[in-house]
């Protein structure tokens, strides 16, 4: 059993300056919040696309993939609108944008629907169980799956105000991941397939 209990915070300064050769661990496993710097945004455009967003690399592993696309959901507006979701992008699989419709913008409308929005800003999240690695075949990299939970923002589909509202029920999510073995990200652990785990036994009755 693997449990980290990872509470949002209410704000931690941090400015990216990753690009997709960066190496190591992943950046929001450490930081839970992107925030923009005053003395970097001045209404310049050429310095607002100095922020370069975490992506795919063969030098992150399969539960640092897993940390940095649920930290960046956790913060989806920092530092600007639905970031977060385009950090998931960045490690997802072509199989998985294509099954959300391929593009970005797609990417991110979907993922805005009742059951994935439930993880962007949401309060808190825990990874509870990590699979073990199984081997690449013939045909496909290898695999690995994790076991997550998640607690909703308060208030994110009641339209109320969220101090008074009670905490929303958890869910768990199964993530799915596959490292790609063609390039350009030959190597890099992605996001193969992303399910709410109550749909999951759904679908076996």
């Amino acid at each position: 059993r693997y449990s980290t209990y990872h509470k949002r915070p209410k704000k931690v300064e941090y400015v990216s300056s990753y690009n997709s050769g960066w190496c190591g661990a992943s950046p929001f496993s450490h930081v839970k919040s992107m925030s923009r710097n005053d003395d970097l945004f001045q209404g310049d455009a050429e310095q607002t696309q100095q922020i370069q967003l975490p992506t795919a690399s063969n030098n992150i592993l399969s539960i640092e993939v897993v940390e940095t696309c649920m930290g960046a959901m956790q913060t989806n507006t920092d530092p600007f609108i639905d970031a977060g979701l385009e950090v998931c992008f960045n490690f997802s699989s072509d199989s998985c944008r294509a099954a959300l419709g391929g593009s970005l913008s797609e990417f991110i409308t979907y993922a805005h629907n009742p059951t994935f929005g439930s993880m962007l800003n949401m309060d808190h999240w825990e990874i509870l169980r990590v699979g073990d690695e199984i081997a690449a075949s013939q045909t496909r990299g290898a695999m690995q799956t994790f076991l997550t939970r998640v607690v909703p923002g308060r208030g994110i589909f009641s339209g109320g105000d969220p101090k008074n509202n009670p905490p929303p029920p958890s869910r768990h999510f199964l993530w799915t991941l596959q490292k790609e073995r063609r390039p350009p990200r030959q190597g890099c652990w992605l996001v193969h397939e992303l399910i709410l785990v109550e749909n999951a036994f759904a679908l076996t009755l």
